[in-house]
């Protein structure tokens, strides 16, 4: 039983990883690429990692003929990821075999959760949860219709000792779940949030900047009056 739950939650959990919000290295695993003999190789054999924000990823690949390939198979299991490819920072470059050939990396950014992305991943979130609190209630049906099998003949108190150790369990794996799903609204919540406090100082930026026009006009046309 315990090994089913465990399953159920950790595909959960595994799941709102991939629902991208921040820069996860766990998005990554399922990503398959096409090497330069032709064959798939996982990305981990193909690039490195590194962190340049929280919500940004800076790929290295170990050859830089394989920049195509990683971009399209990015884009082929994360079409929201957006990617750049730059020039290597200096501190950022790795061994190559010229000393005079340029090194190029990908930036992949994680898109912003503007209201439409926020009602997206928030609905996702939900239905993940439902479809895992499914698959633990089967697995609580299961083991309840088992357990009273087994205990036919035991004494009352037997029996409620085995019932509510088997609710214990379930109430334990039901909280990890729960957690899953908390953590990840919070995360969503987050990037929302820092969304619209920068759609709120660029609209002050804006005003701002319109005001000081509308001020730059004025002393004009009142110099021109005075003239």
């Amino acid at each position: 039983m315990e090994g089913r739950l465990n399953g159920y939650a950790t595909l959960l959990n595994y799941r709102y990883m991939n629902l991208c919000v921040k820069a996860e290295p766990a998005s990554l695993i399922p990503i398959v690429i096409r090497n330069l003999d032709g064959d798939e190789a996982n990305f981990e054999d193909i690039a490195n990692v590194m962190f340049a924000d929280e919500y940004t990823f800076e790929i290295l690949p170990n050859e830089q003929e394989m920049i195509t390939n990683i971009c399209k198979s990015l884009k082929e299991t994360h079409p929201e990821f957006k990617l750049e490819v730059v020039k290597a920072a200096e501190e950022n470059m790795l061994n190559t075999e010229s000393d005079d050939e340029e090194e190029y990396h990908i930036i992949c950014r994680m898109p912003e959760v503007n209201d439409d992305r926020y009602d997206i991943l928030m609905d996702g979130v939900k239905v993940l949860y439902d479809q895992c609190k499914i698959e633990v209630g089967k697995v609580k049906a299961s083991y309840t219709a088992r357990l009273t099998t087994l205990m036919l003949g035991q004494s009352k108190e037997a029996i409620e000792e085995a019932k509510g150790s088997l609710e214990e369990r379930m109430n334990q794996y039901t909280g990890f779940i729960d957690n899953y799903r908390t953590n990840k609204e919070k995360e969503i919540e987050d990037a929302h949030q820092k969304w619209m406090n920068e759609q709120n100082e660029e609209s002050r930026h804006n005003q701002e900047s319109a005001a000081a026009q509308g001020n730059d006009k004025g002393q004009s046309f009142n110099m021109y009056d005075d003239e």
